[in-house]
Formats: C-alpha cells, structure tokens, sequence
C-alpha cells in the first residue's frame, strides 16, 4: 500500500470519528429549525435531563399552527353537529353576552350596528327550522338542509358571532361561550367530532374564506359578510421536540385556552404524532350534566388562558417538582405572556413568532424565536 492510500486511509477514519461525534451530539432531528435554534434547545435538554424537571407549552398557535378550537367550532356548524334543544340553544348563545352593540369592524353589511339582542332573534328562529328538519329528525339531508337560506343565515351569523364576541368583549367571555356549543353532547361525542375537526382542518389549505348570511332572512341583524381562517397543520419538529424531552427525562406539560378534552385529542391520538399523556395535558372545563356537556363553565376551576395558565401550573404541575417552574415556556400570543414571564427556574422561552405578537419579549436574552410560514405552515429556515 503506498503513502497516498494511507493518507486517504487514516484521513477517512478520521472524517468518520469526528462524524459520529457530531451526530452522537446530535439530539433533535434537524426538520427547518433554525440551526442556532436547534443548538440552543438542544443545550437546555443536555444540561437539564433526567433531574426531574419539566417543560409547559400553549398549544393552539404554538404547538400546532392555527387554532383547533376555531376550526373545530366553524367545523360544528358546516355539518350542523348540536344536541341542544332550541331552548338550551337559546340560552347557550347568550350566555354572559352584554347587550352593548359590538364593536366597529363588527356591523352588518350596511355598516349598521348589531349586538346580541338582534343576532340572536335571527339565530333562534334559524336554530328552530334546522332542529325540526335535522338536528332532531332527520327530515332532510345535510345536502338538502345546507341548501336552504335558513342554513346559509345560522352559519354566517353564528360564525360572526363568535369574532364579535371575541373582538368587542374580553377572551374571559368568547372563550367559555365557544364551548357552550357543546352543551347537550357526552366528552366522548365531542372528542369524534374534534377528530374529525382535526383532519378535516388539516386536509383543507391554509388561507381565508368568506361566509355570507342569507340574502332573503335578513332578520334584526340584517345581512353579514365576514372572513375566516382556513386548515391546521401540525409540526413536527414540536412533536420531536416533545419527543427528545420525554427521552430525556424531562415532562412535557401542554396548558390550553381550548376545551381540555378537544386538545387532548391532537396531543394524544398517535395519527397527529405528539403522542403526550392525556394526564399532561389542561385546558378549560365545562359543568356537566349526566355525563353530558351544560353551557356553565367548571365551577372552581380556573379559565386556562393569561394569568389563569399560571395558577393551573402552580396548582397542578410544581408541586410534582417541588414547586420548581419549568424551564422552558413555549408560547405564541399575549394569553401566554403571563406563564412566559412568571418563573426565574425558566431558562428559555420558545416563541412561536407571530407578527405583532409578544414582541415586547423578543429582547429577552432567555428568547428563542422560531418563525413560520404563513402560507404553509412549516418552520422558515432563514437566520436573522
């Protein structure tokens, strides 16, 4: 064997040992986080594994991209899933709504104020007629109820509804409201219907569609014209995340503003690749009712979003670790900058960046920001 040969000899061993050291090192898979991105989470892991800590994700937004419980709602309505009675139904849209009108941004297609003395006498007459001829009975199709102009009107108004709520009045009113659809339906029915949510939102394209009222009903609240976000998509680079922590001795806790039982489908059903215990994972709560749904939010127990995230992680989560914070909070939106900010063990804050979100946080020397994609999705890869 000549001198050449053993160069490239010893120097192929060589390349091969530093290889294997840089992979052996190598803890997340690359997916499209930003390469200083992946060092920095990679870093916390290395230096926190198996000494009992734990980590507290937001997941609408953050762990997955876009809001399951929106696209579960609209889902809800397109295929008319609703157990209430026109009477249950008439109390559950009403439920802590004030009487104010809603505010600019939120008027009919006239320009004309509306609040929820007016929508919801359009609502009850619209709910009555589906409830009579397929909610109950069956007397039509979904094909042919979807036809009719008292179906156009239910679902752009009460879809409307729900941005009104949410744009005029404060999240501690829309958020339970959403829920109270739910009345009159068992965990496990809602749970189905998520998942069908889940997969119908995750096959349908990212973007904005238009849901117009009826022209001919145009009842108290008159015509409304409204945009909405469309599809869901997971990431799996969260999933490996959540993944590479677990392996590592460290637990992965998720703390929702979405019904607990709705998340707990997409962060437990292996099809979606999360894969978390449901005992990990806490979100709102709804009274019930011989093991059914009522439109009256859990008594005693807190709502999951702003400075409620931390009073469910200092209840049920630290005094697992003795009464330490996590050490990573990920989050998106100003109803996690409460559980972001709270705790000095918090070594990182993984920011889901969004545009005009959180960034007030974004100096912050503990930050790890990780854009992504509006049109797809996906993490963006370029550096800043």
């Amino acid at each position: 064997m000549n001198n050449n040969m053993k160069r490239l000899m010893k120097g192929a061993i060589v390349f091969q040992i530093l290889t294997s050291a840089i992979f052996a090192k190598e803890l997340l898979e690359p997916g499209r986080w930003t390469q200083s991105n992946k060092i920095k989470l990679e870093k916390l892991i290395e230096n926190n594994k198996s000494k009992e800590n734990y980590v507290v994700f937001d997941w609408d937004y953050t762990s997955i991209y876009q809001d399951t419980q929106e696209n579960l709602f609209r889902y809800q309505i397109d295929n008319l899933k609703f157990k209430m009675t026109p009477e249950e139904f008439k109390i559950a849209i009403r439920k802590d709504i004030p009487n104010d009108n809603f505010a600019n941004g939120y008027e009919n297609a006239n320009g004309e104020k509306i609040n929820i003395n007016k929508i919801g006498i359009d609502l009850d007459k619209d709910y009555v007629f589906l409830y009579k001829n397929y909610i109950k009975n069956k007397k039509m199709s979904l094909k042919e109820i979807k036809k009719t102009e008292e179906f156009k009107d239910f679902r752009g108004k009460l879809a409307f509804l729900y941005e009104a709520i949410g744009g005029t009045f404060s999240h501690d009113i829309a958020y339970p409201w959403v829920l109270y659809q739910f009345t009159g339906m068992t965990p496990q029915e809602v749970q189905v219907l998520a998942k069908e949510a889940n997969d119908f939102g995750i096959g349908n394209k990212l973007g904005k569609y238009t849901l117009e009222s009826s022209d001919l009903l145009k009842g108290k609240a008159g015509k409304i014209i409204y945009k909405y976000k469309s599809g869901l998509r997971t990431q799996p680079e969260t999933a490996n995340l959540f993944h590479t922590f677990e392996n590592n001795g460290i637990d992965v806790f998720v703390v929702s503003a979405s019904l607990e039982d709705v998340v707990e489908v997409f962060a437990t059903d292996p099809s979606y690749g999360y894969n978390l215990s449901k005992d990990n994972v806490y979100g709102m709560r709804l009274e019930m009712k011989d093991g059914k749904y009522t439109s009256q939010y859990k008594k005693n127990y807190t709502q999951t979003q702003t400075q409620g995230k931390v009073k469910i992680i200092n209840e049920f989560i630290k005094p697992k670790y003795n009464f330490k914070g996590p050490i990573l909070v990920g989050g998106d939106s100003s109803g996690d900058y409460n559980m972001l900010t709270e705790y000095k063990d918090t070594q990182n804050l993984l920011l889901m960046k969004r545009e005009g979100k959180l960034d007030s946080l974004t100096k912050d020397s503990r930050v790890i920001i990780q854009k992504r994609n509006p049109q797809t999705g996906i993490f963006a890869v370029e550096e800043k």
